[in-house]
């Protein structure tokens, strides 16, 4: 059986995932997080059902709430080619089996599939990780039988649960050192009862005594619910005056401070009447400013200092002005430019050729050519390790089998001493058979004594005949059969021979491939060569010249792209030095140092000077109207000054200083007047009067406590009287029964009688099991010691014959070195215990291949190996791909050298 193809709709990290063509021996490669075990976590749930929410291993359904499922491809099952697609649906999810016919099944077409085998029996033996390799020393024989039963019969998984509950059930009636389990629990019992029905005969009348000192438990009960109802009324109390405390603390300070204090006078709304004339003052004098400036400025606009220069050069002037902000921005970029040539200069070194594309795709192929030129070389390299490997196994084999091979003249001389011995005696056989014929015939004819005499005669020889030919038979077949043997042998060491030919002509052309490879590389050198030459480079890298051309390319780039920025610049200087020579022919009447400040004064000067001239006839009219808007806002101020003042005397102050001041402690006063009424409303004076009796919370609290500790003592009095009542009136009922001896001695033969049925049921139990164990283990006889050989012959290769033999001491693990040391496995390396976990996991598998041909999946499991055990062991997955298909998940980039690049899928 093997998987064919992958369908992911939604688990996990992945969505809507295809992987198709999965060969025999396939690998996913990918780095960390690329999502392996995803891909191997989804297998498993789609063959054996998602994970419940009981159970500890993740669902991995999508984080985005999407589809949850997906689908396999099977071939080469028991019912040929399936398709088992899992839904999300119930609680392991909804299974459709799409048979090779169009026919569609469900769940229980899956164990016809892959046959009687859970979840965890595959991932013990057909599924593991590094994690599951560092587990082997806690195997036991118990573990190894569970395995092989759990894999060996139909409903075998029905019985190792049986056996499990029968062991549960056992442990839940009885253990010898228990104190839970039923019988323990009946024990102790049945103890218990003894003792109370022995005691129970040494009891005496004790009825009138328990008569008087029940009256007077009744009698105390009644005197201390009374003194209890008291207490609980003063406590209630006690708390309501506890809560209003704090309330009336407040009430007291308000209270006092009210009656020590007088009431401030303050006008209403006072703050916001001074806010408003003080805002209403400030705007008036702020336009007072204003206008007092303006008036100043009118008057001093009747004179222009410069205007006849302005009259004389206005079209310059203007031109100038327009022109400037085009003369910015070509000063902008022309320091950009310059700073950016500056900065190329300062890292580019110089080159002696330029840059072109034909010196791009001469790189770029000869990179391409030393690229293509190792890959075949490792190819190559590769091919003829494989090859040479195949030549000495050949090689082997042929010497194996010319050291049991006969010679060509002992082959004859066998061969034909076997022809000779065919003929002798089948000629004397046949001779005498012919005469017993003839004298058969004769008898018949003559019906004579003679005649029968002659036949008896004949017989006798023929009898003798035929004795001598069957004892010359036996050595003749062994002669034969061992030259059928050569024969067979020769023509296996005649195929090997051309087998050989085919792998010497294999080793020549890549050797030939080889030498032409050489050559290219050679040519590859010249022509890397020339090209540092022509590029002017003397000093040629050994390795990583591309970095060196790379860099080259860099800086000839660079080169040209100084010469396009110096090409730019100098029309943009030609320009300023234009405009730079016309401003300076302009005489300017102000001494300036920057041409801003030149411009920022001719654009001034030219604004004044046009709205000199415009202005002029309505001078005069504006500066009145100015005067007269003065007049106005001086005696706004002047009204606005008398309401502030009128202000401040309602609140008795001088200044807006103490107005604020008093402000505040009004309107502090004012809003503890109002939470006094408050408290006033809410503490009644009964309450008030009550609180007056004590100085401090403390006080009451402690008072609280003493009453709450009495209470305490009363219900702990009721409790106990209520008990020996209780005891009393229970004691005073049985002996008015008169049945305490004989309710006590029933028990104790009921609890005697109980333990009896328990007994029972633990042996039925018991029985059950032993039947149950000796069935199991009739079922698996043969098959762990037949694990445990092929597990040591696995091991012995894995390890290159550093050990020789796997087996069980004292029901723990235990491994034989080639020099007859033993060692338990945690007494291993972890490299040699995961090769000892594998060698076992192969012995299992081939022990149950024929019920079970199921694929071997592997999760980066050989993290911990050399490259010499790597090899070892990817040897022996090479040889199981015909037995089992292998999927191997690795992030390990030195793995994939073992495998094509067909057979490598990447994640």
């Amino acid at each position: 059986m093997k998987i064919t193809s992958i369908d992911i709709i939604g688990y996990g990290k992945w969505s809507d995932a295809h992987f198709e063509k999965i060969a025999d021996f396939q690998v996913f490669f990918g780095e960390n997080e690329a999502g392996k075990s995803t891909i191997m976590a989804f297998i498993h749930s789609i063959l054996f059902g998602f994970p419940t929410k009981q159970q500890s291993i993740p669902r991995m359904e999508p984080k985005n709430g999407g589809p949850y499922g997906g689908r396999i491809t099977l071939e080469d099952t028991r019912v040929g080619k399936v398709i088992i697609e899992r839904l999300k649906g119930k609680a392991t999810g909804d299974v459709r089996v799409h048979m090779e016919d169009g026919q569609i099944a469900g769940e229980e077409k899956l164990a016809e599939i892959i046959g009687e085998i859970d979840r965890s029996t595959f991932e013990a033996i057909f599924s593991f990780d590094i994690h599951g390799l560092q587990n082997i020393h806690q195997w036991k024989k118990k573990e190894f039988e569970r395995y092989l039963l759990a894999t060996g019969t139909t409903g075998s998984d029905m019985l190792l649960k049986t056996a499990e509950k029968l062991q549960k059930k056992l442990d839940n009636l009885f253990k010898p050192s228990g104190r839970n389990p039923a019988i323990n629990q009946q024990l102790k019992k049945v103890k218990e009862s003894q003792q109370a029905f022995q005691e129970a005969k040494k009891q005496n009348a004790r009825y009138e005594l328990l008569l008087t000192e029940k009256e007077q438990e009744l009698e105390r009960q009644t005197a201390l619910q009374n003194e209890k109802t008291k207490i609980r009324v003063e406590i209630d109390t006690l708390t309501i005056l506890l809560d209003l405390w704090p309330l009336y603390k407040e009430w007291k300070t308000l209270n006092d401070k009210a009656a020590q204090s007088t009431k401030v006078t303050f006008p209403p709304d006072g703050i916001i009447r001074l806010e408003h004339l003080q805002l209403r003052e400030k705007e008036w004098q702020n336009q007072l400013i204003q206008l007092e400036e303006r008036q100043k400025n009118l008057s001093n606009s009747n004179n222009f200092d410069h205007r006849a220069f302005f009259a004389t050069n206005e079209a310059e002037i203007s031109y100038l002005i327009e022109a400037f902000g085009a003369y910015n921005e070509r000063e902008l970029q022309k320091k950009s430019l310059q700073q950016e040539i500056n900065y190329h200069k300062s890292i580019t070194k110089a080159t002696q050729v330029n840059w072109t594309t034909s010196l791009n795709e001469r790189t770029e192929q000869l990179k391409e050519e030393e690229r293509a030129n190792k890959q075949l070389e490792h190819d190559l390299e590769l091919k003829l390790n494989l090859t040479t490997e195949s030549e000495q196994k050949l090689q082997i084999k042929i010497d194996a089998i010319e050291a049991v091979m006969w010679d060509n003249k002992t082959f004859q001389q066998e061969k034909e001493q076997i022809d000779k011995k065919e003929k002798s005696p089948t000629t004397g056989l046949f001779i005498s058979l012919g005469a017993f014929v003839v004298a058969s015939l004769i008898m018949v004819l003559s019906l004579s004594i003679w005649s029968f005499a002659l036949v008896f005669v004949v017989a006798i020889v023929s009898g003798y005949f035929f004795i001598t030919n069957q004892k010359t038979t036996h050595p003749k077949n062994e002669q034969l059969l061992a030259i059928l043997e050569q024969k067979k042998i020769r023509q296996e060491w005649q195929q090997l021979l051309s087998e050989m030919d085919i792998i010497a002509g294999e080793l020549a052309t890549l050797e030939e491939n080889k030498d032409e490879l050489k050559t290219a590389i050679y040519q590859h050198e010249l022509a890397t060569k020339q090209l540092f030459l022509d590029l002017g480079i003397n000093d040629i890298p050994q390795e990583n010249w591309g970095f060196v051309i790379l860099d080259y390319k860099e800086h000839a780039e660079k080169q040209q792209l100084i010469k396009t920025l110096e090409q730019k610049l100098q029309p943009l200087e030609e320009k300023q030095m234009t405009y730079e020579d016309r401003f300076k022919k302009l005489t300017i009447p102000a001494e300036y140092n920057t041409i801003e400040e030149n411009i920022t004064f001719l654009r001034q000067g030219l604004l004044q000077y046009r709205n000199h001239l415009a202005e002029n006839a309505k001078l005069a009219e504006k500066i009145e109207q100015v005067t007269m808007q003065l007049d106005l806002l001086k005696q706004d101020l002047l009204l606005v000054g008398k309401e502030k003042q009128t202000l401040l005397a309602q609140a008795d102050v001088n200044n807006e200083e103490e107005f604020r001041l008093v402000a505040m402690q009004a309107k502090e006063e004012q809003k503890w007047r109002e939470r006094l009424v408050l408290l006033e409303a809410q503490l009644e004076s009964e309450k008030r009067q009550a609180l007056s009796k004590y100085t401090n919370q403390a006080i009451i609290k402690e008072k609280e406590i003493q009453l709450e500790e009495a209470l305490h003592t009363i219900e702990l009095e009721q409790e106990r009287i209520h008990a020996n009542l209780a005891a009393k009136n229970h004691e005073l009922a049985t002996l008015e029964e008169g049945g305490t001896f004989a309710i006590l001695m029933q028990n104790y033969y009921s609890e005697k009688s109980k333990l009896q049925q328990l007994v029972e049921e633990w042996t039925k139990t018991r029985l059950a099991l032993e039947i149950l164990q000796e069935t199991m283990q009739q079922l698996q006889v043969g098959k762990l010691p037949k694990t445990l050989a092929l597990a040591s012959e696995y091991f012995h290769d894995l390890t290159g014959g550093n050990y020789t033999k796997v087996s069980l001491h004292e029901n723990r693990l235990q491994v034989e070195s080639k020099q007859v040391v033993l060692f338990f496995p945690e007494e291993l390396s972890q490299a040699t215990k995961e090769q000892l976990y594998l060698a076992i996991r192969f012995a299992l598998i081939d022990v149950i291949h024929k019920d079970f041909p199921l694929p071997i999946i592997i999760d980066d499991g050989f993290v911990h190996f050399d490259a010499t055990r790597m090899q070892q062991m990817m040897q022996l997955l090479k040889k199981r791909k015909s037995k089992n298909q292998v999927i191997f998940f690795t992030c390990h980039q030195e793995t994939r050298k073992y495998f094509s690049s067909e057979d490598i899928r990447m994640l």
